[in-house]
């Protein structure tokens, strides 16, 4: 299997949450390349090992004390100033050496009047370990790091490099200008894209460290961390996500409510909550933050769509069907609406309108679509019947998602959520999120993160993670009676835990 940059920061997160840290999968590396190195290079016994501040130094750094208890002539290069090491896995083991004065000769390389000391080393070593850059750069490499691989492919001497030659770019399979040119690559857990060149692919090695697999099936706090974009200190208005709900009925105010309510709570800059007439005073009534779009009736109609598109073209997003009931008039609606819609636009098929689009469930195609159905609905909308066993379901329905090119999330206490090419489960959550309108909680989540995320499966792994750990914290306070508003005033706590 091939991982780019953002599943390995996802898996390393999720190990972590799991009990496998950083620091472990940096030993567990290390320990794997180190052993790599004494069979492949036997009779060699001079070691230059170039470390960057990163993890990928990190790395290095545990390669240089396993190499050293081994009774080799270690001498770690540390290019780069040691104040940047921004990892503390890295900081832990660059601390460890800095104790280790016997067996291992540590030198740092912080400017071009250091250079002739690098060289230096470079020629008395009989290997040189390339620890300097990771999968973290997807630009050229900056000084002192660009004139230390410089250094490296001008020394003539063998070259191992640590998960990928410095240089390249992780996510991109071809050369890049300036890079290691490495003999010989030794990198973790699975491939990288880069790595995927023929004359790269048959110098490169794979070590398993010891991931869990259940760090890559069920979704964890990098999944969420992987939905969740840096807000830039000078956006404005609408940059953050622009959600349109599309729901409600005389027989049901609440639920727009709580999308709307758990929209917003999850960081949207703008939510317009479409309602017929009927209910309208009293969803206006709820909150100042409602910003309500009434239109005639005590449903949505048919009549209603070129009022609805109009606003959902200056939108990033739709949540469709929470409240809007099963009126038929209504169910044409939706159907119009999703089969009208702007192709390249998300749309949440949510509560009723998931029975609605039964009518011509080909409007799917070619559209940017998540369903969010529960086992009846899921039941109801394919006319299959669901595995009892998770583990099957993830097969199950990723063929369903395939099958109708839309992206699926099959809510349970254990969620599986497939686009047709990927599938993770979610178990998150809490007994008490049984209490009705969670489910709309849930679809006003993942309004907000489809709408900033453009990936929908990675939007919906972190909005099904969001809303569970969230029903988690509110248990904590509320146990068994929690409500749904309950779960919405605790999604600013999960996310300010997850960026912290």
């Amino acid at each position: 299997m091939v991982i780019t940059s953002e599943e390995v920061r996802i898996i390393d997160s999720n190990s972590d949450e799991l009990g496998v840290s950083v620091v472990q999968l940096m030993e567990n590396a290390g320990a794997s390349a180190a052993r790599i190195i004494l069979e492949k290079f036997p009779d060699f016994n001079s070691f230059a090992i170039c470390c960057g501040t990163g993890n990928n130094g990190g790395d290095g750094m545990v390669v240089a004390r396993h190499l050293a208890s081994q009774n080799k002539t270690i001498t770690m290069i540390l290019v780069g100033q040691e104040s940047k090491i921004n990892s503390d896995a890295t900081l832990k083991n660059f601390s460890i050496l800095k104790q280790m004065e016997h067996s291992v000769k540590i030198i740092n390389i912080t400017d071009s009047s250091k250079f002739p000391m690098l060289k230096h080393e470079l020629q008395n070593s009989e290997l040189i370990i390339d620890s300097l850059l990771g999968i973290g750069i997807s630009s050229e490499p900056y000084e002192p790091i660009r004139s230390a691989i410089k250094a490296i492919n001008n020394s003539n001497k063998k070259v191992l490099s640590i998960d990928l030659p410095s240089g390249m770019w992780s996510d991109i399979p071809k050369k890049t200008k300036l890079m290691v040119n490495a003999d010989l690559i030794v990198t973790f857990h699975d491939t990288k894209p880069c790595l995927m060149i023929d004359e790269i692919k048959e110098k490169t090695i794979i070590c398993n460290i010891g991931v869990p697999k259940e760090a890559e099936i069920f979704i964890g706090k990098g999944d969420l961390k992987a939905a969740l974009p840096v807000r830039k200190p000078d956006s404005h208005k609408g940059e953050n996500g622009t959600i349109l709900v599309v729901g409600g009925s005389i027989k049901y105010s609440g639920a727009p409510i709580l999308t709307s309510r758990a929209a917003l709570r999850t960081g949207a800059d703008l939510v317009i909550t479409c309602i017929p007439d009927s209910i309208a005073e009293v969803v206006r009534s709820d909150s100042p933050n409602m910003i309500v779009k009434s239109l005639p009736g005590d449903y949505l109609l048919p009549e209603h769509e070129k009022s609805i598109l109009e606003i959902f073209e200056k939108f990033d997003s739709m949540v469709i069907g929470p409240g809007s009931s099963e009126n038929p008039e209504t169910a044409k609606l939706v159907v119009n609406l999703i089969r009208n819609a702007p192709k390249d636009k998300p749309i949440i098929i949510d509560a009723d309108a998931l029975k609605a689009i039964k009518a011509d469930i080909s409007i799917l195609k070619n559209k940017k679509t998540v369903l969010t159905p529960h086992f009846g609905e899921f039941n109801l909308l394919f006319e299959k019947t669901v595995p009892n066993d998770w583990f099957e379901r993830m097969s199950f329905v990723k063929n369903i998602a395939d099958k109708y090119s839309t992206t699926i999330l099959l809510k349970s206490k254990y969620d599986v959520i497939s686009d047709g090419l990927n599938s993770k489960v979610n178990r998150t959550g809490h007994a008490g999120m049984t209490v009705g309108g969670t489910g709309d909680v849930l679809a006003g989540i993942l309004g907000t993160l489809s709408a900033i995320n453009k990936n929908l499966f990675r939007a919906t792994c972190g909005a099904t993670y969001l809303a569970g750990k969230a029903g988690e914290y509110a248990a904590e306070d509320f146990g068994n009676s929690l409500l749904a508003t309950d779960v919405i005033e605790k999604i600013p706590d999960v996310i300010l835990s997850i960026k912290n």
